[in-house]
Formats: C-alpha cells, sequence, structure tokens
C-alpha cells in the first residue's frame, strides 16, 4: 500500500487523522499513546475517507511510515519474509532443537488424515497463514470432525497444519531487541462443574460473576459443536470440580481471561524464546507457546512454541485481567533512541 502513496497523492485521494482514539487497532493505540508522552508527532493514513493500519511519525526529524509498530529499518529484519508462515517456522525452530509440537504441513483431507493417524490424540488443525485463531479447530479425536476441520482450514489458506493439540493455556511471549519483555497468558472461556449444574447454567453463572472487561459467554452453534468434539452437551451435568474449555478462541473478547506472568515464568523458557528470537532475528516479534505450567521447568513438560507474529498485539501486555501490566509501547519506542 505504501508503493501506491505517490499515486494516491496524486490523485487526492488521502488525507490525514490526528486522533488517536480512530486507531484501527489497540495495538497501534498504545504505541500512539506512548508517542504522545515523548512529544513524537504521529498520524494516522487516510484513504477514501476511511482510516487505515498505516501511520506516519516525526522522528529525529525524519517522517517514518510504518504498519502499527514502528519497527527501525536500520535493524535486522531477517524473519519478517517468513515468520508469519506457521510451518516454514515450525521447521526452522525443529532444526534449532526448539520445542514444537510435532504436524505436517498438507493440502488434500487423504494427506490430513494420513497425518492425523500418526499423531498422539487429540490433534488440531489451523491455516499455514493467518492469525488470531480463524478456522483453527482443536480437541479433534475422530475421521469426521478432521474433515470438518480441514474444511474450514482451507476456506483462509490452500495450505492446512495437523498437529497434536498441546495442553496448556497459551501463552504471548513478546520481544523487543532480542530480549523477552512479556508472558501474557490466554486463557480460552472456561467453567467448573458443581455437580448440579448443567453447562448451560455454569456459563449463564460466569456471565454474571466475571470481570466486567471480559465479554460474555455467547451460546452459538460453533459452541455447541465444540462442546460435542469434547462429549458434551448444553444440557450435561458438568462434574464436581471438573474444568473445560468452552471455545478455540482464547482472550477477554471471547470470554476468556488473561494474566501477565513474565516475572513468574521460568527461566528455561525465557531461554527458548531468546533463541527462537535470535533465528527470526527481528526488532518486535510475538511468539504464542503453549505449556501447562510455565512456572516450572519445561524440560519436565510437554510444550512447544505455535507460531510467531511479525505485529504483535503488544496491547495484551498493558492491560492484562491479572498480573502487573508492561508498557511494551515504551520499549519499541526505545528502539528508536539507539538509531
Amino acid at each position: 500500500l505504501i508503493l501506491y502513496l505517490p499515486l494516491f497523492r496524486l490523485l487526492r485521494l488521502i488525507s490525514w487523522n490526528k486522533d488517536k482514539s480512530l486507531a484501527n487497532s489497540e495495538r497501534s493505540l498504545v504505541i500512539w499513546e506512548e508517542a504522545e508522552k515523548r512529544n513524537i508527532a504521529m498520524k494516522q493514513l487516510v484513504i477514501l475517507g476511511k482510516p487505515v493500519e498505516l501511520y506516519e511519525a516525526k522522528i529525529h526529524g525524519d517522517r517514518v511510515m510504518f504498519e502499527s509498530i514502528p519497527k527501525p529499518a536500520s535493524l535486522a529484519h531477517t524473519g519478517d519474509t517468513w515468520m508469519d508462515d506457521k510451518y516454514t517456522l515450525k521447521e526452522k525452530l525443529e532444526s534449532e532443537y526448539i520445542p514444537v509440537p510435532h504436524g505436517k504441513s498438507v493440502t488434500s483431507y487423504e494427506e490430513a488424515l494420513a497425518v492425523f493417524k500418526t499423531l498422539r490424540k487429540p490433534v488440531i488443525t489451523k491455516p499455514r497463514l493467518g492469525s488470531r485463531g480463524r478456522h483453527t479447530t482443536t480437541h479433534i479425536t475422530t475421521e469426521k470432525d478432521l474433515r470438518a476441520a480441514f474444511e474450514s482450514a482451507q476456506k483462509l489458506c490452500k495450505f492446512v497444519i495437523v498437529e497434536e493439540h498441546l495442553t496448556g493455556s497459551v501463552y504471548r511471549g513478546t520481544l523487543v531487541d532480542g530480549k523477552v519483555v512479556g508472558i501474557l497468558r490466554g486463557d480460552p472461556p472456561r467453567i467448573t462443574g458443581t455437580g448440579n449444574n448443567t453447562i448451560r447454567e455454569l456459563i449463564d453463572i460466569k456471565n454474571t460473576q466475571k470481570d466486567p472487561r471480559i465479554k460474555d459467554v455467547v451460546i452459538s452453534e460453533q459452541l455447541e459443536v465444540f462442546l460435542t468434539r469434547l462429549g458434551y452437551t448444553l444440557d450435561t451435568i458438568l462434574a464436581r470440580d471438573a474444568t473445560i474449555d468452552l471455545s478455540e478462541k482464547i482472550g477477554i473478547s471471547y470470554g476468556g481471561s488473561s494474566r501477565e506472568m513474565l516475572t513468574e515464568t521460568h527461566p528455561k523458557i525465557i531461554a527458548e524464546l531468546t533463541r527462537a528470537g535470535k533465528l527470526v532475528n527481528s526488532p518486535v516479534v510475538g511468539f504464542d507457546f503453549i505449556i501447562d505450567d510455565p512456572t516450572q521447568n519445561p524440560d519436565t513438560q510437554v510444550w512447544g512454541i505455535i507460531e510467531c507474529n511479525s505485529l504483535p498485539f503488544i496491547n495484551l501486555h498493558h492491560h492484562p485481567i491479572e498480573g502487573t501490566p508492561i508498557n511494551v509501547a515504551a520499549k519499541v519506542w526505545d528502539l528508536w533512541s539507539k538509531n
């Protein structure tokens, strides 16, 4: 899009927005808020009256265009061309003996089925390209569910990854300038049984007792299909103290939760994320990984990195439901003081 700006200017199709409340994402908003603290002039590109995820900032007297997160061009960006490709990332991490879940990239259901038969169950499927869990299906144990999950993933990308389902919450490890600056636990919506209430009733109870920043869990066809894969229905009375997920989606937008855990995370996990960061070699990256307990030695657990994000949602570290917030945007702008 940046390449077409001269043409857009010539045709008078663009304008600029200086109101940070119109930022296209929370990720960009925290960057803008920190820029204001530092007296860095920042504005947003508007094309045909629509604000887009492109911004301009005046830094050291120069006008710099960037998408959401300002990364100095003078720093290494080795992995920017491949880090968002989940399978390429998997192969490169495996080559350095950095933990990843077992799995393969496939383009047909027959290939998916062949891989499925070799993996420890349950498995998951996901598009090789894409973010935020779109068209990802978890807890797959049957060939029928595998077919539906494969077809869902192919709606977003021809190439589909079939891999083992790791247990635990999803954690986001964000690195700036090669250093781990935040570890955020992201939870899907979960309920715990009483031995007396149905799942439907437990969802209603959860929605009335949650933090006001967390969205309600919405009962939908997708939720019911998810429960079916776990062997439940909305009318199942969940056993006392049994805890189950309600969705593949994580975070407060889906009724889940979050906790900042940088200071609690085991140093061996920090070391592995740092090694992964050196391999990717980019100023700002976010690794997603799954583990049962990040406070304990990872060598005693089955865990792995599942993907990497070139434009991580750093705002997650700014506003966790639990734990101490971390101003990652400040660390991003600090990159420019080194140039």
